[in-house]
């Protein structure tokens, strides 16, 4: 079997642009660690754009599954946390093949993270907490407790999240085993909403109550990268080129919902500028 494993990696360790293959068995049946094959082959390729493409293997009755990653889309992965798997494979798989010191200078990467990419992570956090803890609210004020219940889950997590990116920790697929030992007021708030003995309705309101506490405890790490940004200059900043801004292109999506729940706690404000448009005036925002 190990032979016959070897025979698909090998081709790729020939290969100048690998810069790492690792191996990935799987512990329980059905393992969604390796895609619920036998084994996982991870091969990471030094490309500038991102790529990734998968392909499947029968070696005897084991089911083998290659993944061929550039470098960049691995980057993309762990920075975006897009793909929490990858942070498994990289912490827990075996090392095949390693040019120079990639493999062992990625995984420092992880038990390291710098305060650049800790920075980002905690804002994309807390802008996927705010957008569903805002529609969980919404619906829940529009007696819509099953939808309710779903935004404001997917938004408890993402604030799960943010604590455990806080301490210093990239969020695992165990994340409720992370949260336990790292913050047990969001780990009860999470077991209220699931199995709280109370009506759905009451279960999601007492929930909502306590997250609009944690969330306020929140807000500095979790828009310390827009607020510095913003810094960056005196002049109010037009809500299209912070759009545009460099810094912040991974929080598009979500950046109207950042700026308008700081507005309305008053750590920044708008200032109405006139407009060749009579009665029409442009919206720019600026520390408060």
């Amino acid at each position: 079997m190990e032979y016959a494993t070897r025979t698909i990696y090998s081709e790729y360790a020939a290969l100048k642009t690998t810069l790492g293959i690792i191996e990935v068995k799987k512990k329980r049946p059905r393992d969604p660690l390796t895609d619920q094959s036998d084994r996982l082959l991870i091969v990471i390729e030094a490309k500038e754009e991102p790529f990734w493409t998968v392909k499947h293997y029968q070696v005897g009755q084991e089911k083998i599954i290659l993944h061929l990653v550039s470098d960049s889309m691995m980057d993309r992965w762990i920075l975006m946390n897009e793909n929490r798997r990858a942070i498994h494979w990289i912490e827990d798989g075996m090392v095949l093949f390693e040019r120079n010191t990639f493999l062992l200078d990625l995984r420092q990467r992880l038990r390291n993270f710098s305060n650049d990419e800790q920075r980002l992570q905690l804002s994309l956090a807390f802008a996927k907490l705010l957008r569903r803890f805002e529609d969980g609210r919404s619906l829940f004020l529009q007696e819509e407790h099953q939808d309710a219940f779903t935004q404001i889950h997917h938004a408890l997590t993402h604030l799960a999240r943010l604590s455990v990116l806080e301490a210093g920790i990239h969020p695992e697929i165990v994340l409720w085993k992370q949260v336990r030992t790292l913050d047990l007021e969001i780990y009860k708030l999470h077991e209220e909403l699931v199995s709280g003995q109370e009506s759905l309705e009451q279960r999601i309101h007492l929930v909502i109550i306590g997250m609009e506490h944690l969330i306020q405890s929140k807000v500095l790490p979790g828009t310390l990268l827009l607020l510095q940004t913003m810094q960056q200059r005196d002049e109010p900043w037009p809500f299209s080129e912070l759009m545009e801004h460099p810094n912040l292109q991974a929080l598009k999506v979500d950046l109207g919902s950042i700026v308008g729940f700081l507005v309305r706690k008053g750590y920044i404000r708008s200032v109405a500028r006139p407009t060749k448009g009579v009665g029409v005036e442009a919206i720019a925002y600026e520390i408060a």
